[in-house]
């Protein structure tokens, strides 16, 4: 995940469906982007004759055209510029002619915002021209729990060894996606394109993957980069079994595969072959030391992406979002903050949150008969401490508290002065 804020792309959305159209523009302008939005191919070109979009989403059909010629003329006036199909009716050869002629995702309607989101922005990585980038050699992971460094630490240990398939397991929400996409930024392929493609329901997987004639399709469009494969466990047998053929007879420019899934039981060819660079994903519950920083970001991604102030938390709105136990993990902690960071003003407070009350078993420090706020507060300490790894440092950090100060309680605690 990444730390910075959207940059402030201009967005070509091409879509004769009004209502598809104004979901399209009202996702992206939400997440910080501007967008310029037509229904024809004729508005379209009006529309660009004055500035150049960075990325252009457009329906496969059209009034006055096909979404796929529209994007091939773009390309030809602007070579830099990706694009991302989108379409009612997915038909499995467009899918290789959309991405010869520049198109890095083909999402089939009704339009889920955060693939389309998650589609737009990998496609706009690849618009940096690799000498003006930066190297990015820090994962981008938010968090600084035991189990989050550990994850970090085994994405930038497997982005040293470059394996050619990776399996990424965990419960829906914890971030999956996220860290086959920090494995991506972390690697040598980095400059090449990263996609997420879903198994769940995918029409004509097959082709899909690699293209009507066996040559092409996503496994083509990136080579030298990244697959990333959703619900990889869903993804129909025969399949499997022939990704898996090609797998091991792949050479050259093949794309590192990621597979996602929630099985942690690998009962697939497939699977085991991926399953031999692992890396688990823990549920937020596991975490806890986490959820301040996460919170903090999405918060601060959500102003942005409104063009609002930016905001804070009060101490009480950040206690109560550590003692929710988030069955939805990190996705449904990313949508609670979303829906606060629009009723709230510069401060959100616990009443902006829309959490219920945490039940008197929730808190680490509660016990069943009333304790001494020396022990109660020791308690605490000892557990963020324990969720740290034992680092004062970031303790304090997550305590609100000077390290001095937090030195002085541990030492009072093992009967030091």
């Amino acid at each position: 995940m990444r730390s910075t804020t959207e940059p402030a792309f201009t967005i070509l959305v091409v879509d004769d469906d009004t209502a598809a159209r104004r979901a399209i523009a009202d996702t992206l302008e939400r997440a910080g982007y501007r967008v310029r939005a037509a229904a024809t191919v004729a508005e379209a070109r009006r529309l660009i004759e004055t500035e150049e979009p960075a990325l252009a989403v457009v329906d496969l059909v059209l009034p006055d055209g096909d979404g796929i010629s529209l994007l091939g003329e773009l390309r030809g006036a602007w070579p830099a510029m990706p694009g991302v199909i989108v379409t009612s009716y997915v038909e499995p050869r467009s899918i290789v002619e959309a991405m010869r002629r520049g198109a890095v995702d083909y999402l089939p309607k009704p339009l889920d915002p955060d693939e389309l989101l998650s589609s737009c922005r990998a496609a706009l990585a690849r618009r940096i021209p690799p000498g003006e980038a930066a190297v990015e050699r820090e994962v981008p992971l938010v968090g600084e729990s035991a189990a989050t460094l550990r994850l970090r630490e085994g994405i930038q240990r497997l982005a040293r060894s470059r394996p050619r398939g990776v399996l990424v397991v965990g419960e829906a929400g914890v971030g999956k996606t996220w860290a086959a996409q920090a494995l991506h930024a972390a690697s040598p392929r980095r400059e090449a394109p990263c996609l997420v493609h879903p198994c769940d329901g995918a029409h004509a997987p097959g082709v899909a993957l690699f293209g009507p004639s066996g040559s092409g399709g996503l496994l083509g469009a990136t080579q030298d980069g990244t697959l990333v494969l959703d619900d990889i466990e869903r993804l129909e047998a025969h399949v499997q079994v022939q990704l898996l053929e090609w797998l091991e007879r792949g050479r050259g420019q093949a794309p590192l595969l990621v597979g996602l899934s929630t099985a942690t039981a690998h009962d697939s060819p497939l699977l085991s072959w991926l399953g031999r660079a692992t890396l688990e994903v823990s549920p937020l519950r596991d975490r806890t030391a986490d959820i301040v920083a996460l919170a903090r970001h999405f918060l601060g991604q959500a102003r942005s992406g409104a063009r609002l102030p930016a905001a804070s938390f009060t101490r009480a709105a950040e206690q109560q979002l550590v003692r929710h136990p988030w069955p939805g993990n990190v996705r449904e902690l990313r949508d609670v903050v979303r829906r606060a960071a629009a009723t709230g003003g510069s401060l959100v407070d616990a009443g902006h949150l829309g959490l219920s009350a945490p039940s008197s078993t929730a808190s680490v420090w509660t016990a069943a008969e009333p304790r001494p706020l020396r022990e109660v507060t020791a308690a605490y300490i000892a557990h963020v401490l324990a969720l740290t790894g034992g680092n004062k440092t970031r303790a304090a950090r997550l305590l609100g508290v000077a390290r001095e100060t937090l030195r002085h309680h541990v030492g009072v605690k093992n009967g030091r002065r």
